[in-house]
């Protein structure tokens, strides 16, 4: 009884963190309120650490100094305002790889200062958030994701290249574009068996989606899946599942959706899975009065995994508003990572990094894949090779924006890194489509363009100077293209860092920047900066 108090006060411990992290963000100036927050992410990790020893829960505070100079502050070619920028960065990461409750929390404040010029001062929050908790032995469990960055509200509006630092981005530049936007994800399982016949699964899904500043975007979710599974399935096994979803946006009419289907899975040999499934669906996705259609759905899906280092997988879905589909193929030899990927679904808000890897973490996750298979383990693994490399965990930024209302996207991606002994390779190439659903139901860009076309492309080189030291250079551009000729975007940016270690917990790091966008308001952006981070 003790042990199950115990999990449930660290998983709600670290609950908090999270929501806490999620009101932190909707507050437009500084106030103590983030000091909660810094004492709720001690609180959780101290006492995970007095409960299972301290064995595999390292905290590591940090403090991060950022001084940068732009030439373009307000990023107008005709009102160019250069600025001395100060970005002072406490944050906390947390790892839990052991016991009941296992995750990783990394979180930073940072508060921007503006010199030379009449910008007041504002303050950004960075949040990358996971856990599971077992709460009853092999009965119940809880998990939740949390993510705090920043979004463009519009595909077509002003656009601005991040500050790539050492532990993430920050946009300290004028974007009226911008907004910070959290999301929080939590999601109860409880599994139990029907006699020596089936397993069940009851999972609940319960996420909230705040903008800052902003009610486009902002909406709460809630749904739950029951799914009942053949006990000591063979070459052939059977399931049901039946699911349901409520989206309810601010700034948009409420969805809902549930189906349920049966189905077979097919094993002839350990590489091989095939599955296919029929049954009957509900969803108001297309109705302004909120009238739901209903009709037959059923789908099929393969995988092909010939070795650990090799995964081939297609999935297709018919539905009454589109159908949807998957296509992946992932491969990773000893020093490189390729992924292909072409993926169609229905999203019910905002656009991001759906579909895809984005980023340099998500590469460098997959690449590690086969050095560390524990998931929390190979996050502190990663981030420590990033940082050697002076490479942002979350660059390239991901394209996107905000959204109310249903739609359909498609996602398309070629990337891939190289590692050799002192340089590594980094490349991506994305596009995006997303395709209103109906007429008169979205919010956003949606409501006045009925397609949305985004393509991203990255190239990311680094090269190891020393135990110590290294250069990295990033060139990216990222285009949207909307109904009209008018409506189209493009940014170019082009990074150059260096980066040392100073001893054993302390980091500089030395870069420039360049940008020229072409829009609206077109502009070019030169700065320089300096970051200084010390790991306590």
């Amino acid at each position: 009884m003790l042990r199950v108090v115990t999990v449930m006060a660290t998983a709600t411990g670290m609950a908090t963190a999270m929501d806490t992290a999620m009101a932190a963000m909707t507050r437009l100036r500084p106030e103590p309120r983030h000091l909660p927050l810094a004492l709720a992410l001690i609180a959780v990790a101290a006492h995970a650490q007095q409960g299972d020893g301290g064995a595999g829960s390292p905290i590591k505070p940090r403090l991060g100094i950022s001084q940068s100079f732009t030439d373009n502050l307000r990023l107008s070619d005709r009102e160019k305002d250069a600025a001395l920028i100060t970005t002072v960065s406490p944050g906390i990461s947390v790892v839990m790889n052991s016991g009941s409750v296992r995750g990783t929390l990394d979180y930073s404040l940072n508060g921007i200062t503006y010199l030379k010029t009449s910008y007041g001062t504002r303050v950004q929050n960075s949040l990358s958030a996971n856990a599971q908790a077992e709460i009853l032995p092999r009965t119940f469990y809880v998990e939740a994701q949390a993510n705090i960055g920043q979004q463009n509200t519009s595909a077509f509006g002003l656009q601005s290249a991040p500050t790539l630092g050492s532990q993430g981005s920050v946009s300290a530049l004028d974007n009226p574009n911008s907004r910070e936007t959290g999301t929080l994800t939590v999601s109860p399982l409880l599994r139990s068996q029907l006699g020596g016949l089936a397993s069940v699964d009851l999972r609940g899904n319960f996420s909230m989606t705040e903008a800052r500043g902003s009610a486009i975007g902002d909406s709460h979710a809630s749904g739950g899946t029951l799914r009942i599974n053949q006990l000591r399935p063979g070459i052939l096994s059977w399931y049901l599942q039946a699911t349901t979803q409520q989206v309810r946006p601010k700034a948009a009419q409420t969805n809902r959706t549930s189906s349920a289907v049966v189905g077979l899975n097919y094993q002839p040999d350990p590489d091989w899975t095939f599955s296919g499934n029929v049954g009957e669906e509900r969803n108001d996705y297309r109705s302004r009065q909120g009238t739901a259609e209903q009709g037959l759905t059923g789908g099929l899906t393969a995988q092909w995994s010939p070795t650990p280092r090799t995964r081939l997988s297609g999935d297709y879905q018919r539905h009454s508003y589109g159908d949807s589909h998957g296509l992946t193929f992932e491969h990773r030899m000893r020093n490189s990572v390729w992924r292909v990927a072409d993926t169609r679904t229905v999203t019910l808000g905002n656009t991001g990094a759906a579909g895809g890897i984005r980023t340099n973490y998500d590469l460098y996750f997959l690449l590690f894949a086969s050095l560390e298979p524990d998931p929390v383990k190979r996050d502190a693994l990663v981030r420590a090779a990033l940082l050697s490399l002076g490479l942002s965990p979350d660059a390239p930024a991901s394209v996107g924006f905000l959204s109310a209302g249903p739609s359909q996207l498609r996602n398309q991606l070629f990337s891939f890194t190289l590692q050799g002994v002192r340089s590594n390779i980094t490349a991506s190439v994305s596009r995006s489509l997303t395709i209103r659903l109906g007429s008169g139901l979205n919010q956003g860009d949606l409501a006045s363009n009925a397609l949305i076309e985004q393509r991203s492309y990255s190239l990311s080189g680094s090269y190891q100077l020393s135990p110590v030291s290294g250069l990295s250079l990033t060139a990216s551009r990222q285009e949207s293209i909307g109904d009209a000729a008018t409506r189209r975007t493009q940014l170019t940016s082009l990074f150059a860092n260096w980066n040392v270690r100073l001893g054993g917990r302390l980091s500089a790091q030395l870069g420039a920047r360049h940008s020229r966008f072409e829009g609206t308001t077109p502009y070019t952006e030169n700065a320089a900066y300096a970051n200084l981070t010390q790991q306590f």
